[in-house]
C-alpha cells in the first residue's frame, strides 16, 4: 500500500503546475480575499476537510485549507509552541511598517507565511495523506509520518479544540531564516 501510495504521490506531483503566488499581500486584505488571490491548485475532491478530531483529521485539513488560501481555517488549526511564539513576534515587529500591517496578530502572520509554503511545496492528496502514521511524542502531542514523502514529521498538539498543526521554535527558526535569505537576495 505504501509502495503504491508513493508511487501514486510522485505521479500526482509530476502532473502539477506550480500556481503563481500574488507577489504582495495588501494591508486591507481579509482572508476572503487572500483566499481569493491564490487560486486552488487542484479539483476539490484532491483534499478533504476532515475536521480536527484526530492528528489525521486535522492533517487532511490543514492541507485542504493550505490548498485554499483560507487562512481563517489554518489560523484555527495552528498552535504555536510557547518557544516559538517570542521567536515569531520578534520577527514580526522587525518587519517593515507596511509589512506589520497586512497581519492582526503572529497568529495570521503564521498562517499565511503556512500557506504561502505550502502553495510552493504542496502537500501530497488525500489518499497519500491517509497513509500516515502516528508517533506519540507526549500524551497530546504526536508526530505525522508520510512515507518517502518530503512533508514528513509534522506535529499535531491536542487541545480543548481538537488536534491542531504545530508550529514549533525548529520550524519558525526555518522560515525566519529562508524569509531572511530570499531578502538578501532580493536586494542584490
Amino acid at each position: 500500500m505504501r509502495a503504491e501510495a508513493s508511487r501514486r504521490y510522485l505521479a500526482t506531483m509530476a502532473a502539477r503546475t506550480p500556481v503563481p503566488l500574488p507577489a504582495a499581500i495588501p494591508a486591507n486584505a481579509t482572508p476572503t480575499t487572500v483566499a481569493a488571490a491564490i487560486p486552488a491548485q487542484q479539483p476539490a475532491e484532491y483534499y478533504r476537510n476532515e475536521g480536527n478530531a484526530t492528528p489525521q483529521a486535522a492533517l487532511q485539513t490543514f492541507a485542504w485549507a493550505c490548498d485554499r488560501g483560507d487562512t481563517e481555517t489554518v489560523n484555527r488549526l495552528l498552535h504555536i509552541d510557547a518557544g516559538a511564539r517570542p521567536k515569531a513576534e520578534a520577527f514580526m515587529a522587525s518587519l517593515p511598517e507596511a509589512g506589520r500591517a497586512q497581519w492582526k496578530n503572529v497568529d495570521e502572520m503564521a498562517a499565511t507565511v503556512l500557506i504561502r509554503s505550502n502553495m510552493a511545496r504542496p502537500y501530497p492528496n488525500a489518499d497519500i495523506l491517509e497513509t500516515a502514521t502516528v508517533e506519540s511524542i507526549t500524551a497530546d502531542r504526536v508526530r505525522l509520518r508520510l512515507p518517502n514523502v518530503p512533508k514528513d514529521g509534522t506535529e499535531y498538539q491536542q487541545t480543548a479544540e481538537g488536534w491542531k498543526y504545530v508550529l514549533t521554535e525548529a520550524v519558525v527558526d526555518g522560515y525566519i531564516k529562508r524569509m531572511k535569505e530570499q531578502t538578501a537576495q532580493s536586494i542584490r
